[in-house]
């Protein structure tokens, strides 16, 4: 493992490699791609490349981003990670992210009319995480727009 600038920073390791990443909606599969977790600037930061999908219902073509990019980096004086994520749509977030005890959370920043949050569960043995995208009008009343399931892949 690399020398961490910020050691509370090397929690976020077990996301590190390869994924496959399913969307579902029900028991059907929205779409596949391939996920990639690395180091930045010598594990100052954590990056995320999702590529194109390798699998997509007909009714999200146009509607799923065919890539995306995310950073996390971490705020030592309120111990907080912040990501900035952009994709092939021109979609810019940030959000606001947890990541402790197995449970992965990333929150939008709220506006008006739109709040958006994210909430994984990392498996035990760090080879599978489970969890969904929910989306609510007011911040208040949450529904699940997909979920979503990553699957390490073999280095």
């Amino acid at each position: 493992m690399e020398n961490f600038v910020n050691p509370r920073l090397a929690r976020l390791g077990v996301l590190l490699g390869g994924w496959e990443l399913t969307t579902s909606q029900g028991d059907r599969v929205m779409s596949r791609a391939r996920t990639t977790f690395r180091w930045l600037d010598g594990g100052r930061f954590l990056s995320q490349r999702t590529d194109p999908q390798t699998e997509l219902v007909p009714e999200w073509e146009g509607l799923a981003p065919a890539w995306t990019d995310s950073i996390t980096g971490l705020d030592d004086h309120s111990d907080a990670f912040t990501v900035l994520y952009t994709d092939s749509r021109n979609v810019c977030r940030v959000y606001a992210m947890t990541f402790d005890d197995g449970q992965w959370v990333m929150t939008s920043r709220p506006a008006a009319d739109f709040h958006q949050r994210f909430i994984g569960v990392v498996a035990a043995d760090a080879t599978a995480i489970d969890g969904r995208w929910e989306a609510s009008p007011d911040g208040r009343v949450w529904a699940t727009d997909f979920d979503v399931s990553y699957r390490r892949l073999a280095d």
